[in-house]
């Protein structure tokens, strides 16, 4: 499976302490990237006993809050946007709802959703809900959002989760809603989720240049075909970090010929003239 309609977007570290966001979209866009991505976290417990690899600490604690963030995105360029990962568990699913559905509707059903339940056990705890129940709750909360989405009025009785007879506009621009990834490891139980929960998958960073990816994106494929959906319809999107040019070129090769739908270039924290750099570095790829 090829694809010829690759969207090549990037995925920024956008914080607080970095390139302005306004001039970081602009700069995305005139570079001629077809999406800017942002993820998400909404605090850093100070009692925390984990962290991702790469020291990512120094960027976490300073990130905007990703729908509003991507509000400005979308009403200043013409670029998707959408969110590499966000965290539902952390958010009340109704508002949330509201918001997704608002800014998908607002950006012309730009909107693509990045989810998963998080690394960050004490983040998920400081919330209110177990960190070992985190899966759990994400199934709960999406089931939730997508019956306010496609419904006009509905309910929920779940195991964490409970809402009386309700309506909830606006309805998002996208049928049924936007499309929904998540953003988990590669394994037969989370492609069985993917299929039952989502609509495509993002794997861990840059997978595109290890060997045995090709076999594990059969695999999520075949999981979702067997679930009976169309194939046509599983979205991959990859995030790729930082790599010399030679490999970033063999990345986007890799991307186009397994048929993933976006390639997300990490942009790591800077300020302006350090993610202008990477910026036209990276927009080299573009122009072959």
């Amino acid at each position: 499976m090829t694809n010829d309609s690759l969207i090549v977007g990037i995925t920024a570290q956008s914080t607080d302490r970095s390139m302005p966001l306004l001039d970081l979209a602009t700069a995305t866009a005139e570079r001629g990237f077809g999406a800017l991505f942002v993820c998400e976290h909404t605090h850093m417990p100070s009692d925390h006993t984990s962290w991702p690899p790469g020291d990512e600490d120094r960027f976490i604690t300073h990130l905007w809050d990703p729908f509003i963030a991507l509000s400005f995105v979308a009403a200043t360029t013409n670029l998707a946007i959408g969110t590499a990962v966000a965290l539902p568990v952390q958010h009340d699913p109704i508002v949330l709802a509201k918001e997704i559905a608002t800014l998908d509707r607002l950006s012309g059903g730009r909107l693509t959703l990045g989810f998963g339940w998080g690394w960050n056990r004490e983040e998920v705890a400081n919330h209110g809900y177990p960190p070992a129940e985190r899966v759990a709750v994400l199934a709960e909360k999406l089931a939730l959002m997508k019956s306010l989405w496609t419904q006009e009025e509905t309910a929920f009785d779940g195991a964490y989760l409970h809402m009386a007879p309700s309506s909830s506009y606006p309805k998002p621009f996208q049928k049924p809603h936007p499309p929904i990834l998540l953003g988990v490891p590669g394994s037969a139980r989370n492609f069985a989720r993917i299929a039952a929960w989502a609509d495509g998958w993002i794997p861990h960073a840059s997978p595109l240049l290890e060997a045995g990816f090709p076999a594990q994106l059969a695999e999520a494929r075949a999981a979702w075909q067997s679930a009976g959906h169309d194939p046509a319809r599983f979205d991959v999107t990859i995030m790729q970090l930082p790599e010399t040019t030679d490999r970033l070129r063999q990345a986007l090769e890799n991307a186009r010929g397994l048929g993933v739908r976006r390639l997300l270039l990490v942009v790591v924290e800077a300020d302006t003239a350090g993610t202008l750099r990477q910026l036209d570095e990276l927009a080299l790829l573009l122009t072959g």
